[in-house]
């Protein structure tokens, strides 16, 4: 696993911790087994201390009956781990965990803020929590001038040089935390500016989103998902890499134990919403104004990359969730083709299965950088779990219909 560079300071891809004491590098973690969730917040509503653009928190559901229905197959006999390669607010991962639909889960983010945060509250969780009510008490509680003048310094804020590795992922986690918290729409985006305005002239100010005592039980729920063994690693890397790291550090659950849940950036104006996102050289990009503007025009090129590896080399079961957009399954550089297609080599060397891949479109709700709060939308859903046990009904509908539509539109 790499490290990253917040400010001068390295920040690692995995906090020691969970190295030591679960046995990540060997997979030694599912020679253990973990301990029972005892915490209220398991079936709690809220339970991600992140506010996220886009949040899709309403899909938990949706996702939790497409993989309790492939457990009843004998393909995929149980789901030991749940990898969330953009794992953001992780709502998912969360309540997939906490209702005991999968056993483990694994996040994993590209963004040095997202990881570094999802870091500390799985293994430092007392520690944050001190900070947090440091930060609401002297500064966002009293509001006003003061409250924008910490949210413009948390804005500015890198590691000083010199500090240590631990004090640089706590304060790393307390600025997501905080500007999560008091920007706009939880975008951590230089664009995005502090709830209520910098005049504070609004009926919701600057902390209307700072629920101290519902962050704090939020911020505990990660903490003992940690320590029972539930979540099982936060990552620093891509999902690339993320999705390469596994077969290696988990080769016991390949291919049918552990499954990937991946809901990437939008296909359009994912540079606007989010702090990092899909670079035309690789990997993510820091979302800066002259960043974002070279990164809009090539951001489909990476979503065609990660849609080549799913379709090409994904070693272990996936799913994967969109924005219904036809381009999806029309282009054959996405998803047209209805399996999976690796080369004999991958096949021979790596065990790459030619897998169906399965399509379902569900309604849903979510949050945006909008206006109008929470707007209703269709979600495409693919899967590579037993086509057989891919529920469809009312809530999972054929898209038969949808791409014939499609088909029409571009005669």
């Amino acid at each position: 696993m790499t490290e990253a560079m917040v400010g001068d300071v390295r920040v690692p891809a995995s906090p020691r911790e969970v190295s030591e004491t679960l046995g990540i590098r060997d997979g030694a973690a599912f020679r253990l087994t973990p301990g029972k969730i005892t915490h209220p917040l398991a079936q709690g509503r809220y339970q991600s201390p992140l506010r996220y653009p886009g949040a899709k928190s309403a899909l938990a559901p949706a996702l939790g009956r497409v993989i309790s229905a492939a457990t009843a197959s004998s393909e995929v006999p149980r789901v030991d781990l749940l990898v969330e390669p953009f794992a953001g607010g992780a709502s998912a991962s969360l309540r997939l965990v906490g209702d005991g639909t999968v056993e483990r889960i694994l996040l994993a983010d590209a963004d040095p803020l997202v990881a570094s945060f999802w870091q500390a509250a799985a293994a430092d969780t007392d520690r944050l929590i001190e900070r947090m009510q440091h930060e609401r008490s002297t500064y966002v509680q009293r509001g006003g001038a003061v409250a924008v003048e910490r949210w413009d310094y948390w804005r500015d804020w890198r590691p000083a040089a010199g500090v240590s590795e631990a004090t640089a992922r706590l304060e790393t986690a307390v600025k997501c935390l905080f500007l999560n918290r008091t920007t706009f729409s939880g975008i951590l985006h230089g664009r995005a500016g502090p709830i209520g305005g910098r005049a504070q002239t609004s009926p919701y100010g600057i902390g209307c989103r700072w629920n101290q005592q519902g962050l704090e039980e939020r911020l505990r729920f990660i903490g003992h998902l940690y320590y029972t063994g539930r979540l099982v690693d936060v990552w620093l890397c891509d999902w690339q890499r993320t999705l390469e790291d596994v077969p290696e550090r988990f080769p016991q659950l390949i291919p049918s134990r552990v499954v990937a849940y991946l809901d990437p950036p939008y296909l359009e104006k994912s540079e606007k919403l989010y702090r990092t996102s899909f670079d035309p050289h690789g990997g993510y990009a820091a979302a800066s104004d002259e960043a974002a503007a070279q990164t809009s025009e090539r951001v489909g090129d990476l979503h065609l990359k990660l849609a080549e590896y799913l379709r090409e080399r994904a070693q272990f079961r996936w799913v994967l969730s969109y924005d219904a957009d036809h381009t999806l399954i029309q282009d054959p550089r996405l998803y047209a083709r209805r399996e999976m297609n690796p080369s004999s080599q991958d096949r021979e060397l790596l065990g790459v299965h030619r897998w169906r891949i399965s399509r379902r479109l569900l309604s849903t709700r979510y949050s945006a950088s909008g206006k109008s709060g929470k707007r209703a939308a269709s979600e495409l859903l693919l899967t590579t779990l037993p086509p057989s046990t891919v529920p469809l009904d009312e809530e999972f509908r054929s898209t038969h219909e949808w791409e014939r539509a499609a088909q029409a539109t571009t005669r």
